[in-house]
């Protein structure tokens, strides 16, 4: 039986149709390598920690104070860190790492009078590490009194961005054995609540 002009057409050699059909099929490889940094370009820039007690500190996040001897010194912060998690108000569950950002931190060390110590003895301040924080200004004076501040450009939410808090040492200015100061430090956030630690030395 003799086979009809449109199948001739189809067996035999290569058509237009063919040719277009092939050409689709090679566009997607194009496609995609030109797709791919468009869509990363794409990605939504962290938003504002929520408010409404959806955004908390985790629980490792802490400012603390340490007195030791031998040396004798006061250590503010050392293995301290800081980061939070925030509630997605859907579900219940944390939302994921990186969806939001807390605006800049500020960490303040404060000695002098309180706490039951009305005539503080003299301090020095010594930086041991600033883990990537600023400070604020000049060191601050030897002295019965003073205050350093630290900034930070910010975290965003999840245990994937944590970060060390900045460590300094408060050392008698007299040397020798720890004289009565009080020392105050706290952690605060734009978009999240302070926290605050206070120490009564020795």
């Amino acid at each position: 039986m003799a086979a009809t002009h449109e199948e001739n057409h189809r067996t035999g050699g290569t058509d237009r149709r063919t040719v277009i059909k092939a050409a689709a099929w090679s566009l997607p490889v194009v496609a995609v390598a030109v797709a791919t940094p468009l869509a990363a370009a794409s990605l939504p820039e962290p938003q504002p920690a929520l408010g409404g007690g959806l955004s908390v500190w985790q629980g490792g996040t802490s400012v603390q104070t340490w007195t030791l001897t031998q040396p004798n010194r006061v250590q503010v912060n050392t293995g301290q860190t800081a980061g939070f998690n925030v509630i997605d108000p859907d579900t219940g569950d944390f939302a994921a790492d990186g969806l939001y950002r807390s605006g800049m931190l500020t960490v303040t060390v404060q000695w002098g009078a309180g706490n039951g110590v009305p005539t503080p003895a003299s301090y020095r301040l010594e930086e041991r590490t600033l883990n990537g924080w600023t400070r604020v200004g000049g060191l601050p004076a030897e002295g019965t009194s003073g205050l350093v501040e630290y900034t930070y450009t910010g975290i965003l939410n999840g245990a994937s961005n944590v970060v060390s808090l900045p460590v300094v040492w408060l050392y008698p200015s007299a040397g020798g054995s720890l004289t009565p100061t009080y020392v105050n430090t706290s952690l605060s956030s734009e978009f999240l609540s302070e926290k605050t630690s206070g120490s009564r030395v020795p």
